[in-house]
């Protein structure tokens, strides 16, 4: 791979100098070893890059550095199947992180600690199915420490990281917008355009790629990325992870598979016998609590309606509108 792509992507993205040498430097550290062993970035299978991880990991050199570094070397190379590979391991630590200040927060400090201090976390880069094993002893520890609706409070939380400020453009667009019911449609609308774009221009759009039957499912299903209300409720369909294998996916394992977003959690449904509880999908619900506590400018509750972890299709939830805006559509 030409290594000032690399510089420049580093540069433009605001990186320092040093970081995009020292960018160059890993990528060069695996074109060099991969010859004749793993195929080159473009090419390279997910498979091979678990065992190159695996070798670096064994040298100690396996950082969350350097699998960035090989991530956007990924993208800059066109492998999506890798890049979005990566973005899952990538993750990780972000959410286990994120998780924990947020239930230190809404159940103190030492509660938090007395959770996760007994867990051991899942080493860097390791494969998503080695943190299926903590997120099980995470919610083991969770349900002999606290109440259910406790466990479900701490559950429901800001995983990712996303700051309010994303919301914000959602937020004015709702206070313009004549009713409840016509910012949903309209948000939805938006939402159908930017897939088609993607499906267009064939850039990965977050996780996944984008093709005319995934736009084509959406449009036709307004509680996905759009919402619907009825009475007091919007009622909220989580869009699949992988939508192009849930399409054409007929096995049920497979396609909650293919639904689930959760690199914590989802390579379960790939091994008969083993599960995560649904309640797990409770963070999912604080995402769409992030987004519509914007909107709405307070603190609303989402209800848990189905999850692909407890044996449904879909991750399915209730946002719960306060009264006020109601009279918007009258």
């Amino acid at each position: 791979m030409d290594t000032l792509v690399i510089k420049d992507y580093y540069e433009k993205a605001g990186h320092s100098k040093e970081d995009g040498i020292k960018a160059v430097s890993v990528v060069d550290s695996f074109q060099n070893r991969s010859s004749g062993e793993i195929a080159s970035l473009g090419k390279c299978s997910v498979k091979e890059m678990k065992s190159y991880i695996a070798a670096l990991t064994d040298q100690g050199k396996c950082d969350t550095f350097s699998l960035l570094a090989l991530a956007r070397a990924a993208y800059l190379s066109g492998n999506r199947e890798l890049y979005i590979y990566f973005t899952q391991i990538l993750e990780r630590e972000n959410i286990i992180s994120n998780l924990r200040s947020h239930m230190e927060t809404v159940l103190g400090v030492d509660i938090a600690g007395q959770i996760f201090d007994s867990l051991t976390n899942p080493a860097t880069g390791a494969p998503p199915e080695e943190a299926v094993q903590w997120t099980q002893n995470l919610i083991d520890k969770m349900d002999e420490t606290l109440s259910d609706e406790e466990c479900r409070t701490a559950l429901t939380a800001n995983a990712h990281g996303i700051p309010p400020e994303a919301f914000t453009n959602e937020a004015e667009l709702f206070n313009k917008a004549p009713g409840l019911e016509a910012y949903l449609a309209d948000a939805h609308k938006r939402s159908v355009a930017t897939l088609q774009e993607h499906a267009d221009t064939g850039k990965v759009w977050f996780e996944q790629i984008i093709t005319q039957p995934v736009v084509d499912f959406v449009a036709s299903h307004k509680e996905v990325l759009g919402g619907v209300l009825e009475e007091s409720k919007i009622y909220w369909t989580k869009i699949p992870y992988d939508t192009v294998a849930w399409l054409n996916e007929k096995e049920s394992d497979k396609k909650r598979y293919y639904a689930c977003h959760c690199p914590m959690a989802r390579e379960v449904l790939l091994h008969e016998g083993e599960t995560i509880p649904g309640k797990w999908c409770n963070c999912t619900a604080g995402f769409v609590q992030q987004r519509f506590n914007a909107i709405f400018g307070e603190t609303v509750k989402v209800d848990l309606l189905e999850s692909v972890l407890a044996g449904d299709e879909r991750c399915r939830f209730a946002i719960n509108v306060p009264e006020k805006f109601l009279s918007r559509n009258a």
